[in-house]
């Protein structure tokens, strides 16, 4: 008897919900490069992957590992870790996380998650979780699934199990072996690579890889795909599950994956691009008022203010396109501590700023529109309406590029214990005009406006159903 893998309809129904985590991950597996230059290898894929996580990085070659909290270390620090702890092999993964990792058994058996698990409060008594019975539930699946598919040798049924938990994607490297699993909808990219000699394989979480690794050839992991890659680098692919349906993570194609990155042949800054485009195209008469000049912050939500004015200038020929608010991409509240940030904090506690620049030229008698990748608590909004009002804007307009932010388990994000500003309207409104229009007030913009999952599926070149949104926002729309 096999188990049958559920199918994702609204992650808020499942019995259990583990927080995010949400990471960079890389594996290798090669014949040619050994010792140090593998270590190298392993830091620069790594290093090209770390906007997906830099509050802790763990690095395993061999049987050894090496870890830490915060930004991944220079590559002459990273080689002195390795000689002094040994690291020496020809397989090695890597782990680059937006938190400390979230369960125990991170520090003791190598694996790299980007993703979450959902039904797990009952894995304490599946029949063969063994010594993993009172352990956290990484630990659990991690032995549950290496039971049946080594011990046992039954792969169909090792990656059903995997399927029926895990939303995303996980490696795994056991001695000479590593193993990596996407879910069967795809919830998450994954990418493999190999030289045309195929003495070298890569598995990373996005293609961005290959602007840098010119001589490999980067595809996608198929949704469902269990993959080994063995010692002499050699690639198995074990089975391909049916796949569910696709439902993918939407926040990828809004801040996670590097603009670089390569989406259906075409770039992430285009869709973001595109996504500004069609949210002008549906906004451009809806707005009350008209606006002058439209503002991104942070760095990533400058490729949907651009498709946004540029579209938007069909609507209002004296539109102007510039730059009028400057802030730093990590300066926003969580987990992942910086210089840049911290600094941002001590200033606003001495002098009341912050590293938020406005020119104020630019926005004197200006209507204006602020455009941010997702409204959470509110504060950064809250803080640039202040800034914007102080330099003499006319009127503020808010636009968001993402849907509502709901629930503080919202894929994508890492705010799992922070009082989200939408979520209190939920069951309260019906529409997202109601939701804009309560937003606005308590952020005290004159305007603002929510994207739709319609018009943000519109935008990435998908249909909505292919997504994830919570359900209560699925179900919104404008009037």
């Amino acid at each position: 008897m096999s188990f049958k893998s559920l199918p994702i309809t609204d992650l808020n129904n499942f019995a259990s919900f583990e927080d995010p985590t949400l990471a960079g991950i890389v594996a290798i597996s090669t014949t040619t490069v050994t010792g140090t230059n593998l270590v190298y290898l392993l830091s620069h894929c790594m290093r090209m992957l770390q906007h997906r996580g830099k509050a802790y990085w763990k690095m395993a070659i061999a049987k050894k590992a090496i870890s830490g909290e915060g930004s991944l270390p220079s590559d002459d620090s990273i080689s002195e870790l390795a000689k002094t702890n040994r690291l020496n092999g020809k397989n090695a993964i890597g782990y680059l996380s937006k938190r400390s990792p979230q369960f125990q058994s991170m520090h003791t058996i190598h694996v790299a998650l980007d993703g979450f698990f959902v039904d797990t409060e009952k894995l304490h008594i599946h029949p063969l979780v063994g010594t993993a019975k009172d352990s956290d539930s990484l630990c659990k699946i991690y032995h549950i699934f290496t039971k049946l598919l080594i011990e046992r040798r039954h792969p169909e049924r090792a990656a059903e199990f995997l399927d029926r938990h895990l939303r995303g994607n996980l490696i795994l490297k056991i001695d000479n072996d590593i193993y990596a699993f996407r879910n069967s909808s795809g919830f998450k990219p994954l990418v493999i690579a190999t030289n045309k000699r195929k003495t070298l394989w890569i598995i990373a979480s996005e293609n961005f890889l290959q602007t840098s690794l010119i001589d490999m050839r980067f595809i996608d992991v198929r949704a469902g795909q269990l993959i080994a890659l063995r010692k002499e680098s050699v690639k198995e692919i074990i089975l391909n599950l049916p796949r569910e349906g696709i439902l993918m993570d939407p926040f990828e194609f809004i801040r996670e994956s590097h603009v670089a990155t390569l989406f259906n042949n075409k770039s992430m800054y285009e869709i973001r691009k595109n996504i500004g485009t069609e949210q002008a195209d549906f906004l451009g008469s809806k707005m009350e008022q008209e606006i002058d000049r439209a503002y991104g912050e942070p760095d990533y939500a400058r490729p949907m203010t651009h498709g946004f004015s540029i579209k938007y200038q069909d609507f209002h020929k004296k539109f102007e396109m510039a730059e009028g608010i400057i802030k730093d991409r990590y300066d926003d509240a969580d987990h992942m501590i910086d210089f840049s940030e911290q600094v941002s904090k001590n200033k606003l506690l001495t002098t009341g700023r912050s590293l938020k620049f406005i020119i104020q030229d630019r926005i004197r008698n200006k209507r204006i529109a602020a455009v941010q990748g997702t409204i959470q608590t509110g504060s950064t909004a809250r803080e640039t309406i202040y800034y914007l009002r102080q330099a003499g804007a006319k009127l503020i307009n808010v636009l968001v590029s993402y849907v509502p932010t709901a629930d503080g388990r919202q894929v994508g994000l890492y705010t799992q214990n922070r009082e989200l500003i939408a979520n209190k309207y939920v069951g309260r409104v019906s529409s997202i005009d109601e939701l804009n229009k309560n937003v606005c007030k308590e952020l005290g913009a004159d305007s603002l406006y929510y994207n739709s999952p319609e018009i943000l599926a519109r935008g990435i070149g998908v249909p909505e159903n292919t997504l994830w949104f919570p359900e209560w926002v699925r179900f919104l729309d404008y009037k």
